[in-house]
């Protein structure tokens, strides 16, 4: 998910009520629907992403996909790279390094309005990223009883005078899980044995984290960030249970990138509900080239990048939640529909262990893909 989907409605927090003490229901112009620019050139081989979107109804939140625009990333010697919509809204190119020393987005919508970006020059190289660690940590809840238990993560790097300082880091996370069951036997109208019962068995799932993470070391005396937190993550959900990664990407950014990077991060942070204080409206680097008043949401920056990658195995120091999976009672295969899948040691509930009723089941209970994710064991997985 890219990280505008979080920030689509922050500018319409501003003309929210403030100061009110009596609950109610704002009127919120939505007549406009701006448009939404998500996009970084990197200097790494590779895809290339700029995600363009528009802005949802504030009461019916959403990611509205602009398509079929035109989309070019133009160097400074006026070389067009054109990139092609892989997916609603996503528009992607392979490049290999940068040939120039600065970058402009050029945007032409279905309706012929042309938006441009500043030109953007390349910041000083990104350094490596140190160290991901984690320490075990217990969190108050309003029942006193029931703290919240998990691990937080933090990062540490040192750089040189020479690299670069401002600093916004994405997160993606990988865990694996398992179903409730091993399959046995199944039935699609005729009963089969299960030549792999474990097929459905593992999974892995890999998404974004939405949050933003953003420090500078630009007034410090020495390039370093020490114990910078990331994300949380609880054992209210099943991440941690058997196996959990977290890839960790930085990018350099220029000093006006920075900005708006941190200024996104400061009111996401702050923006608390309807009685908050009003946030200020942020605008990035991108306009309408006949009309720029037209609010445009998004920044298109060219970084740097590092990454690291760090595995937890940490599964049995907490307790997790229970996979809710209730297995159905039938006397015939017939009486719900296929597929119906029958666990390991369980298949014959009768006193005699063979014959009706049998304890069946189907879903999350016998398929992990029923939680999201893939028995696609991925690549880095160690």
């Amino acid at each position: 998910m890219p990280v505008s989907r979080i920030i689509l409605f922050m500018w319409l927090t501003a003309v929210v009520l403030q100061g009110c003490v009596e609950p109610f229901t704002p009127e919120i112009n939505e007549s406009q629907e701006s448009l939404v620019v998500e996009g970084m050139l990197t200097d790494q081989s590779g895809i290339q992403t700029i995600y363009l979107s528009r802005s949802s109804p504030f009461n019916y939140p959403g990611f509205i996909p602009e398509r079929y625009s035109v989309v070019w990333i133009v160097d400074e010697n006026g070389t067009y790279y054109q990139l092609s919509e892989q997916e609603e809204g996503v528009y992607q190119l392979y490049m290999t390094p940068f040939r120039g020393t600065s970058y402009k987005l050029r945007i032409i919508t279905t309706d012929n309005q042309e938006y441009e970006s500043d030109y953007v020059m390349l910041p000083s190289p990104c350094p490596s990223i140190d160290s991901i660690y984690f320490e075990i940590e217990t969190r108050e809840t309003e029942d006193p009883e029931e703290p919240l238990e998990g691990i937080q993560f933090y990062l540490d790097l040192e750089a040189g005078e020479d690299e670069a300082r401002n600093y916004r880091w994405e997160l993606e996370e990988t865990w694996a899980y398992n179903a409730a069951h091993i399959i046995q036997y199944y039935y699609d109208g005729v009963l089969h044995n299960m030549d792999d019962p474990f097929k459905y068995y593992h999974c892995w799932y890999t998404g974004r984290i939405s949050n933003i993470f953003t420090a500078s070391s630009k007034h410090s005396v020495s390039n370093r960030i020490y114990k910078y937190p990331l994300h949380y993550v609880s054992s209210e959900t099943h991440r941690l249970q058997v196996r959990y990664s977290l890839l960790v990407k930085q990018y350099a950014l220029s000093d006006e990138a920075f900005e708006y990077w941190d200024q996104m991060r400061m009111q996401l942070q702050e923006s608390g509900g309807l009685y908050e204080a009003q946030p200020p409206q942020i605008r990035g680097n991108i306009y309408n080239v006949d009309d720029p008043n037209e609010l445009v949401m998004g920044f298109f920056s060219v970084a740097s990048v590092a990454e690291k990658r760090i595995f937890v195995d940490i599964g049995r120091e907490f307790h997790y939640p229970r996979i809710k999976c209730i297995l159905d009672t039938i006397n015939r295969m017939d009486e719900i529909p296929p597929p119906v899948y029958f666990p390991v040691y369980m298949r014959s509930l009768s006193p005699m262990g063979t014959g009706p009723p049998y304890g069946v089941g189907r879903g999350i209970c016998f398929d992990c893909r029923y939680g999201g994710g893939s028995i696609e064991k991925p690549d880095f997985w160690e």
